[in-house]
């Protein structure tokens, strides 16, 4: 494995665990259409 290897290895982990930290824990598990309280299912 190469230093090429490497570094796209870590820039796709890096991407990865960034998407994860806003969809999850930013967020807290809410929908992108929800104001934050939890989903109340009214707009599914």
């Amino acid at each position: 494995m190469g230093g090429t290897d490497l570094m796209l290895m870590l820039a796709i982990l890096a991407a990865a665990l960034w998407l994860l930290y806003r969809s999850l824990w930013k967020s807290r598990g809410t929908c992108p259409g929800c104001p934050g309280n939890g989903c109340s299912g009214k707009h599914r």
